[in-house]
């Protein structure tokens, strides 16, 4: 996906907060660095992990990082090929002490537990027009705000979870479905992706896809109407080679075996 720049019109009245743009910054290394800004950033990473050096100091920044960038500060991003982020910069006679309000600083100026908003900051921004961009990035910026230093700070992995798993059991039988497909569905990183499997299911999500297809393959063949072939194609493997090493590992004998013996039990 290609960057997203809006420019953000000025309020007949200024408010607490000026607003001046709302962007998706897709290729980053094209920029010239160290960046030195007039206005205030507020960011967040959307695939990809960097390290953000500012004030001599250097921090990690990943999806479910928010960190912020201060008028006439220098600072650098150094990230992988692949780092992409929003950000919202915005300026204000009161930028500074609203901010510091929310314990948002220059030596405070990197927080956590905002996975969740990745999708909403990308569906906000592609729905930008001229005549509701001030309310959208306002609305954007006050509701991230909001998440900060809240004891709910991190989301609810749950139901996001479930979500996720719903997904893959309308979808295991496609070929094609892989972490990085689920990442781009679901506007994660596969690292985080690949974490939350680990956290809810004590496995990899290749080893939980995987055991979800055998499952399948098992009762096809029990049908014994399919040749091992086609139960390994109905179940998502484009591969029979693949399909019955992952058979044998998962059920303890090959394709094979387990066809012989379901046709010797009758």
């Amino acid at each position: 996906m290609e960057d997203i720049c809006n420019y953000i019109p000025k309020k007949v009245k200024t408010g607490e907060i000026d607003y001046h743009h709302f962007v998706y910054e897709a290729s980053y290394k094209r920029l010239n660095q160290p960046f030195f800004h007039s206005t205030y950033r507020m960011i967040l990473p959307f695939k990809g992990e960097c390290i953000y050096k500012v004030g001599g100091k250097e921090h990690h920044v990943a999806p479910g990082s928010l960190f912020f960038a201060f008028p006439k500060t220098s600072f650098e991003l150094l990230g992988t090929s692949n780092f992409t982020y929003l950000y919202i910069s915005f300026n204000g006679a009161n930028a500074q002490g609203f901010l510091e309000s929310f314990g948002i600083t220059p030596d405070n100026c990197v927080f956590s537990g905002f996975e969740q908003l990745a999708e909403f900051w990308m569906n906000s921004i592609r729905r930008i027009t001229p005549s509701n961009a001030n309310a959208l990035t306002e609305s954007v910026f006050l509701y991230t705000l909001s998440f900060i230093g809240s004891n709910d700070n991190q989301p609810e992995e749950v139901e996001r979870f479930d979500g996720i798993t719903k997904y893959i059991e309308q979808n295991y039988t496609d070929p094609t479905l892989s972490i990085k497909k689920l990442a781009d569905i679901y506007f994660y990183s596969e690292k985080y992706l690949s974490a939350l499997f680990k956290k809810n299911t004590g496995t990899k999500f290749t080893d939980y896809i995987n055991t979800r297809r055998i499952k399948r393959a098992v009762i096809l063949m029990e049908e014994k109407r399919h040749s091992i072939s086609q139960v390994a194609a109905s179940c998502g493997f484009s591969d029979p080679l693949y399909f019955s090493k992952v058979f044998k590992k998962i059920m303890g004998i090959t394709p094979s075996e387990y066809s012989k013996r379901l046709k010797s039990n009758g």
